[in-house]
């Protein structure tokens, strides 16, 4: 029996798997002890292969790891970095980072692009260069206040010509 609703659910599901790789697929599932383990692991390899993490793929992810779309929603939520909205900066608030000004550069960035673009996460693991933040994937470190109305004015740029 089918546990997918409709036909473009069906459609989807096949998009991801194929996507995946059955092999690919199993050996995740199978790295767990219960299926749900393996919901980042999947978010991750379907980020990687270029897949918006949109409601579609969130029930895919449920089903195949029999848990619920809320289950995969809060940890995608837990995880802005895995966060579909590409133009999101990611600032580091680990511990070191905080000591090291991550709430300046906070205010920094929220002051100059807004609220909405500029979000924390847990430590990002790059408290070597802290304060540490993400943009499109790409780490950024050790920034001082120039460097971060450079990076600023830069991010704001190439939004503006989107």
């Amino acid at each position: 029996m089918n546990r997918f609703r409709s036909m473009n659910q069906i459609v989807m599901a096949d998009r991801l798997r194929a996507t995946i790789g059955e092999s690919r697929l199993l050996a995740l599932l199978a790295a767990y002890d219960e299926p749900r383990g393996a919901v980042l692991p999947l978010v991750v390899a379907l980020r990687d292969a270029g897949i918006d993490i949109d409601l579609d793929a969130i029930t895919w992810i449920a089903q195949t790891c029999q848990t619920s779309t809320a289950i995969v929603q809060g940890a995608i939520s837990a995880f802005p970095e895995l966060n579909s909205d590409q133009d999101t900066i990611t600032v580091c608030d680990g511990l070191t980072c905080r000591l090291m000004g991550a709430g300046v550069v906070q205010r920094l960035l929220r002051d100059r692009l807004g609220e909405d673009r500029v979000c924390t996460s847990a430590c990002q693991n790059a408290c070597s260069t802290a304060p540490a933040l993400q943009i499109r994937g790409a780490l950024y470190g050790a920034l001082k206040e120039d460097a971060l109305t450079a990076l600023a004015q830069r991010f704001e740029s190439s939004s503006e010509t989107e």
